[in-house]
């Protein structure tokens, strides 16, 4: 049996904790419109849908969100968590956008058939480690006209925020949903830094929202599974550090080596460069081998734990 504090609330910064918490048509309600309403005025009611996109053809990969839903106006929208860097997010975060433009345009009906568009397609993709080049809280991207700096295609819309970025007010009277939303989600697991205030002005949603990520009222086998992606989520640190660390020792070594051999500075540089990819790549392949390991032997679906380590399905079999 576990034994927990009954005051310990769940990270919702976890795969787990997140769909948990926020899987729920009250709460995604309460902070989508907290979110969006400046936006797209108020959200009456949502409805989730499937999140796994399979995708027709064999050689085409698919993709999971981590929650998607459909609002009263039709708008489609994905609320994603990141925990860990990665080169290419903004890449990604558009590759899922269109994979979901793609569920909602028919085959072999024609363009000119079309009695109107598509609905609106928004990304919210919350991140819990910076981007270096995210300086904001909430960045709101579009498809622009560069000259005319006007919206030129408003049927794809991303928001990323950066909880790293977010720092509560010291005055409480001027806050908004969205700052006490965020205050929640950045600082929930760690009750020592969430303000006790919050309690006083949170809406109904996010109160049972806080209320049902008690740890205490996880079942046994959620508090498995939540807490195997405590490792996952603390041991992601570890994974980019021990990358980052082999990749300057091979880089600096490379970057020698190259840089005597030929007599030029830039010998050095591209081995460095290529060292520190080279050695952050297989540092976290490794860790995620290790971890899926783990999660194995503690009974862990496989699909979740592809989607928390990143592995593919014929990988973790193999393992």
């Amino acid at each position: 049996m576990k034994t927990v504090n009954r005051g310990v609330y769940i990270d919702l910064k976890t795969d787990f904790g997140f769909k948990h918490c926020m899987g729920e048509e009250k709460a995604m309600k309460s902070f989508l419109n907290a979110i969006l309403s400046e936006d797209y005025g108020t959200i009456e009611h949502l409805e989730f849908l499937p999140v796994e996109q399979i995708r027709d053809h064999p050689e085409l990969r698919g993709v999971t969100f981590d929650l998607r839903c459909q609002l009263d106006n039709g708008d489609d929208v994905i609320v994603e968590m990141q925990n860990y860097t990665h080169p290419y997010f903004k890449t990604r975060a558009n590759y899922y956008l269109y994979n979901l433009m793609d569920k909602h345009i028919k085959r072999g009906v024609s363009w000119s058939e079309r009695e109107e568009d598509i609905p609106r397609l928004i990304g919210v993709f919350i991140l819990g480690v910076p981007m270096e080049e995210l300086k904001e809280v909430v960045t709101r991207t579009a498809e622009f006209d560069i000259d005319k700096q006007t919206e030129f295609w408003d049927r794809m819309r991303k928001y990323y925020i950066s909880l790293p970025n977010f720092q509560l007010a010291v005055e409480k009277s001027g806050l908004t949903p969205k700052d006490i939303w965020l205050e929640t989600i950045k600082n929930l697991g760690n009750m020592e830094n969430l303000d006790p205030e919050i309690y006083e002005i949170a809406d109904e949603a996010l109160l049972k929202l806080i209320e049902k990520a008690k740890v205490s009222a996880l079942s046994e086998a959620e508090y498995a599974q939540y807490e195997a992606e405590l490792k996952v989520l603390s041991n992601r640190g570890t994974v980019e550090r021990y990358g980052f660390e082999q990749g300057i020792k091979r880089g600096l070594a490379e970057g020698r080596a190259q840089g005597i051999a030929e007599g030029r500075a830039e010998g050095r540089a591209e081995g460095l460069a290529e060292g520190l990819a080279e050695g952050l790549a297989e540092g976290r392949k490794k860790e995620a081998i290790r971890m899926a390991k783990e999660m194995k032997s503690n009974g862990i679906d496989k699909k979740l734990i592809t989607q928390i380590t990143r592995l593919s399905l014929s990988e973790i079999e193999s393992i």
